[in-house]
């Protein structure tokens, strides 16, 4: 978190994830979500916290409970940047219930850390981690509708979840043109309209802007 000028900044983390090269799955390797035997998939050199679990949750709890408090922070971003390829926890007898036993840890961790916070905002992650539902929207008001910025993708992102969802709950941003995606130059005008549609925000460099986009 950043304070600058009186312009509170808030923070991005992966809560649900865990890097073997790292003190708490040195300590706690069964936090982990593998299949017993076989050798786990990682994402992003990265493994699933196992939410099944009643441990991991306290821990997660805790922990960033902490650092909300004794950094003050008033935004948060809940990202979730990989699939689940592995669904087994030792602490379930019937591992067909994995999915369904995740999610329900995942919306405990989240009632416990901000429903006693509820000046702070959360917004979740991602449609593309397949986190945009309704289950989601009753601990964060709004959620990142893609990583894909472009706005003329945007357009057909946004207009599909408008069938299902009202547009303040779009996390949606100006970024950079050529866009680094698609390599597409647009106008800023047509970023900004088209992220006009949701949560408006931006994420691009202010130094990088012509004096015209300044303007």
């Amino acid at each position: 978190k950043i304070r600058a000028k009186g312009i509170e900044f808030g923070l991005w983390f992966e809560p649900e994830m865990i890097n073997e090269d790292s003190d708490l799955y040195r300590s706690h390797p069964e936090y982990a979500v593998r299949i017993p035997g076989r050798m786990p998939t990682k994402g992003r050199n990265q493994l699933v916290l196992d939410l099944c679990q009643a441990e991991v949750r306290d821990y997660i709890v805790e922990n960033v409970g902490r650092i909300i408090d004794e950094s003050g922070l008033t935004y948060l971003k809940w990202d979730m940047n990989r699939h689940i390829s592995e669904m087994y926890s030792n602490a379930l007898s019937t591992q067909g219930e994995f999915c369904h036993r995740y999610i329900c840890g995942l919306y405990d961790v989240l009632d416990r850390i901000f429903g006693v916070r509820p000046k702070v905002l959360l917004e979740s992650c991602a449609s593309g981690g397949n986190r945009f539902d309704l289950g989601m929207l009753c601990f964060s008001p709004q959620i990142w509708a893609s990583d894909d910025t472009d706005p003329i993708e945007r357009l057909e992102i946004q207009a599909g979840l408008s069938y299902l969802y009202p547009p303040s709950t779009f996390g949606a941003h100006v970024s950079m043109a050529p866009h680094q995606q698609t390599l597409r130059n647009t106008t800023l005008s047509t970023r900004f309209h088209a992220a006009a549609f949701g949560c408006l925000g931006y994420e691009l460099n202010l130094k990088q802007l012509s004096l015209v986009e300044k303007k």
